[in-house]
């Protein structure tokens, strides 16, 4: 008897417990269908910004960001990606075209035109056109004393910046970069030592120089494997005929880990000579260490920088990234475990363009140093 009540019992158990699974299971199938419908309404909303033929694929969006550097952000940002048509072009590039008219809470008025060009297995070109004006601040070189105090000044600028490489063998690229820069700089605090800085005169900045880059990502907006190399040296003159150089090195490699990807990056950069003020490398900003707010608050003439990023799909065009960063700025290439600043965060991704993953990006990050940073631009950090 007490075995029948036992089979009667563990039978009442699991229809019980088939009764609650289907019934989840019908709640989960409510709750996909309702991100599908979703899903579809976002992608309809999209269809209506994007206008795609047999060439390319316009697509038209509200432009926006954010910093501690230019406050929040909002303007216009039209994109263009198309495929060469007529000629062979390298595995996992894509041709894009990026504008954006963009204005900001804090005065910053900003036009700018980017385009990254694969013509051909064998030449590549990048030119980046911009028309600037904002209200910014400069610290002193960050192993100085006085890299506590900051200088408020109007800034305008207007220039270009561009590179042609050259394919030879083994996905290993030459070529040269160039830039040509007009500043104009106006101090904003009456008692401000700001005028004794170099180049805080303004005058024309022009830079080239040799650059060689190995790229064997499989996709150059967005790699799941695959490793990245540049190396440049860049000789620069400035206010009557002031002289110095910029060195280079930058390495990134990413891991397909499944779904997730994992993206590690290496960066050094030395300035030496007589550099204008607005010439010193950056530590921080939104494509460095992301939680130093503005890019302008931690420079010196050299820098480095080791980070970690874990990219993850989540659901629709939408994605995440979890990262730590750490680097160093000095007057002289170093290593000096006292003065590390570490950085960590995490931010949103968002998939702009239908068929190629161009990312909108919303960063939120903290560093050691005792500042933070929130950023939302176009493109990857690396």
């Amino acid at each position: 008897m007490r075995l029948l009540h036992t089979i009667i019992l563990l039978l009442t158990l699991v229809r019980s417990s088939a009764a609650d699974c289907q019934e989840n299971n019908q709640q989960n199938q409510g709750d996909l269908k309702g991100f599908d419908s979703l899903a579809a309404l976002g992608e309809s909303i999209l269809s209506r910004l994007t206008f795609e033929s047999d060439q390319g694929i316009w697509t038209v969006y509200p432009a926006g960001g954010y910093s501690q550097r230019t406050g929040l952000e909002f303007g216009l940002m039209p994109v263009y990606s198309w495929k060469n048509l007529k000629r062979e072009t390298p595995v996992g590039t894509v041709n894009t075209l990026s504008s954006s008219l963009q204005f900001s809470t804090k005065g910053m008025v900003e036009l700018r035109s980017e385009l990254d060009w694969y013509h051909s297995p064998d030449w590549q070109l990048s030119v980046r056109l911009e028309a600037l004006r904002i209200h910014d601040q400069y610290w002193d070189a960050w192993s100085l004393p006085q890299s506590n105090t900051a200088n408020n000044y109007e800034a305008k600028r207007l220039g270009l910046k561009m590179q042609v490489l050259r394919h030879a063998g083994h996905r290993i690229y030459t070529g040269l970069h160039t830039q040509v820069w007009h500043h104009q700089f106006k101090p904003e605090d009456a008692d401000a030592s700001f005028g004794g800085h170099t180049g805080s005169s303004g005058d024309w900045l022009t830079g080239a120089g040799p650059v060689i880059v190995m790229d064997r990502r499989d996709h150059v907006l967005y790699p799941r494997r695959g490793s990245y190399m540049q190396a440049s040296w860049t000789l620069f003159t400035h206010e009557k005929g002031n002289v110095y150089q910029n060195y280079l090195m930058d390495f990134r490699h990413f891991i397909d880990a499944g779904k997730p990807v994992v993206a590690l990056q290496g960066l050094w950069e030395y300035a030496s000579g007589n550099l204008p003020f607005y010439g010193l490398p950056l530590l921080g900003g939104k494509d460095r260490l992301r939680g130093i707010g503005h890019s302008k608050r931690v420079v010196d003439q050299a820098v480095w920088l080791l980070r970690g990023e874990l990219r993850m799909p989540l659901w629709w065009r939408f994605g995440a990234v979890a990262f730590v960063e750490t680097g160093q700025a000095s007057a002289r290439p170093s290593f000096d475990w006292n003065e590390l600043i570490f950085s960590q965060g995490g931010g949103l991704r968002f998939r702009i363009l239908p068929k190629e993953p161009l990312h909108i990006r919303v960063d939120v990050a903290w560093s050691s140093a005792g500042t933070q940073g929130l950023f939302i631009s176009l493109k990857e950090a690396f």
